[in-house]
């Protein structure tokens, strides 16, 4: 199913191409609806494969709402500010995982074939820095863990990343965005927030673009961009109707492919 669903988004990007290309082909060359066909097809081909060269070689990064990111701040705060908050993680832990051992400042997540997860959060402000590294390595390497994950308000050390590969465990580290995205959407199990910071209102114009170019609105656009495109095949087509449709299929293609406004499942991570 995963597989059929890769091929019909790819399917459904090279059609969103072939009709933008289509209408301003249809403007421009009136006699041959042969030949705006084709070069439409030609276009598309090269755009699509154009396209699919700049996507394998830049992975692009999907992002939070603004009240995504402000509840997951809001949350952070909360747990450190909470004495059993592990508490909270084991029970994140344990709606998908049956062997879980909380012990005082982290978890170990028992796996088949000898695997083991650890789980250590870490509450410091300050950020995660190389010595809170080691310091937390130390604390969990008793457990002989092929993965160990840590949760941190941030990376406030540039050494920590190149210092990763000295570990022959897998160590995997999420700050606060990234624990909220990544851990407590993917179990659907989130922390009480109990401590907010105080802030001003902002205006979430990311939000209302979220809104807008959200893949629920694909059939939309791409329903008006058809019935423009079909018109053309009757009517004489004008600057106004390129403008309009081709609008259409930018929203649509925005809408339908854009990982921003479209986050990817998150692997699991415990």
């Amino acid at each position: 199913m995963r597989k059929f669903n890769l091929i019909f988004q790819e399917v459904l990007k090279c059609a969103l191409l072939f009709m933008l290309f289509f209408i301003w082909f249809r403007f421009l060359i009136r006699k041959s609806l042969a030949l705006v066909i084709v070069l439409s097809l030609l276009s598309s081909v090269v755009v699509y494969l154009f396209l699919l060269f700049l996507s394998r070689r830049k992975k692009i990064k999907t992002g939070l709402k603004i009240k995504e990111k402000e509840d997951a701040e809001n949350m952070f705060l909360s747990l450190s500010c909470e004495e059993k908050y592990m508490e909270f993680f084991e029970k994140l832990a344990r709606t998908k995982h049956d062997n879980v051992a909380k012990h005082k400042s982290y978890l170990t997540i028992s796996h088949p074939e000898n695997v083991k997860t650890v789980l250590f959060p870490d509450f410091a402000f300050e950020g995660l820095t190389a010595n809170k590294l080691f310091e937390i390595y130390n604390k969990v390497k008793k457990e002989n863990a092929t993965k160990i994950v840590i949760l941190c308000k941030e990376v406030s050390d540039k050494k920590v990343f190149p210092l990763l590969g000295a570990f022959s465990e897998k160590i995997v580290i999420f700050d606060q965005y990234q624990t909220y995205e990544k851990l407590y959407k993917f179990y659907n199990v989130f922390p009480e927030i109990t401590r907010r910071y105080a802030s001003e209102k902002k205006l979430a114009i990311k939000d209302f673009f979220s809104y807008s170019f959200n893949k629920k609105r694909t059939k939309g656009y791409l329903f008006s961009a058809l019935v423009l495109v079909i018109s053309s095949l009757f009517l004489r087509t004008t600057i106004y109707y390129c403008i309009v449709a081709s609008l259409l299929v930018v929203f649509a293609i925005i809408s339908q492919f854009n990982p921003h406004f479209n986050p990817k499942d998150s692997p699991e991570i415990l």
